[in-house]
């Protein structure tokens, strides 16, 4: 019942814990069936120096197989978490269970990296710096978190496959805060942040307006762009609240296009991972990426789409609303009529393509429909692969 409800993203049934819960027995027993053929998947570790020491971070990394020649460098995209409802679930969290959001930034043409900050998982612990009810207590502890994110960037320059010059950090929640406090440190490459819910919220400490103080510090300082995105049910960080942090933001010179999308669910604050949240921000983050000239999909992918496929102009929209949808997501199409439906958000590929070709079936007048796309690759003839993600 409970994977059922998740892939449906109707979070609303459950209380948080519970649907976090579900959201990780999901990911640890999915990845042999959810594994995808064009990606490289690696699950590991990745040893970053912070404060002249060592440091093990867990990590899970993802990117396209034979993605233009064995030479090129690939855009990084640096996604961090955030925090479960009890500080004892932290241990328990693992890298693998953001392998949706990697597999989804990989096929926009990114070297995905997933990073489990100190006290999360299997990295380092425990957390860098206590947090508390106090008013500076925040603004420290997101200093900290910003050296785990800082420390990773480093160390991923020196692989052969990643651009360092081309950054984007995707953060939830309390990885939104972390995020944004990289921001504000301005890193080499760094070209834009998306935070997602962002902010930190502990226990038994009802002072939102403590988030205030430590946004419009590192607004003050940072220089790259950034995205905020909240649902406007979320319960955590209601509007009033996102309000003021924007506004500090703001009024110390930061640059920040703040997005609310409908409610998701009971609770908005869980979009991140819920599938309809992550398609509705997702929708968001692709707008963010075309305008800090960062690889994702374009109207040049829609419009060779559609004429690759034969389809009439009316059907752009169905594309373009494919192309930001996450994975694993099938299109079919009805020859007759020349009409194109699709799924997205299945546990595999074989279900992906069975919801896509009874969605098309199902719609009268019925037809022998066939598959026309797989994620981001047609899925006729000689198979050839859409080239977004790839610039």
């Amino acid at each position: 019942m409970a994977l059922k409800l998740y892939l449906g993203g109707m979070p609303a049934l459950f209380p948080r814990t519970c649907l976090y819960l579900a959201f990780v027995l999901f990911t640890l027993f999915a990845p042999a069936q959810t594994a995808a053929q064009e990606l490289d998947e690696q699950d590991g570790f990745l040893v970053v120096r912070i404060n002249g020491s060592p440091v093990r971070l867990e990590t899970f990394v993802a990117k396209m197989k034979n993605r233009g020649p064995a030479s090129q460098k690939l855009p990084i995209a640096l996604i961090t978490h955030g925090k479960p409802p009890s500080n004892g679930r932290m241990g328990d969290m693992r890298a693998r269970l953001y392998a949706m959001h990697a597999r989804d930034f990989a096929r926009r043409g990114y070297l995905a990296v997933v990073v489990m900050r100190r006290g999360f998982g299997r990295s380092d612990g425990p957390l860098p710096l206590p947090v508390s009810c106090g008013p500076k207590t925040f603004g420290d502890h997101f200093e900290a978190t910003a050296d785990d994110i800082e420390a990773t960037l480093v160390a991923l320059a020196a692989r052969e496959d990643a651009d360092a010059d081309r950054v984007v950090a995707i953060g939830a929640s309390a990885g939104g805060a972390a995020v944004l406090t990289l921001a504000a440190r301005n890193p080499r490459g760094l070209r834009g942040v998306i935070s997602v819910s962002g902010g930190l919220r502990i226990e038994d400490c009802g002072k939102p307006e403590l988030l205030v103080e430590p946004l419009a510090t590192s607004g003050a300082r940072a220089k790259v762009k950034t995205l905020w995105i909240y649902a406007e049910n979320d319960r955590t960080f209601p509007p009033a609240i996102v309000d003021r942090m924007h506004e500090a933001w703001l009024s110390r010179g930061g640059d920040v296009r703040r997005v609310r999308v409908p409610a998701q669910g009971e609770d908005g604050h869980t979009m991140f991972n819920t599938l309809l949240g992550r398609r509705a921000w997702l929708a968001e983050a692709d707008t963010f990426l075309r305008d800090i000239g960062l690889p994702t999909w374009s109207q040049t992918d829609v419009r060779a789409m559609a004429q690759k496929l034969g389809l009439p102009p009316a059907q752009a929209g169905v594309i373009e609303r494919y192309l930001f949808s996450p994975g694993e997501k099938a299109m079919a199409r009805a020859p007759q009529s020349n009409r194109v439906f699709f799924q997205f958000g299945a546990p595999s590929m074989a279900e992906a393509r069975q919801r896509a070709l009874a969605s098309c079936q199902n719609r009268p007048p019925k037809e022998n429909c066939e598959i026309v796309a797989e994620n981001n690759e047609y899925a006729t003839g000689d198979g050839e692969r859409l080239l977004f993600g790839s610039r």
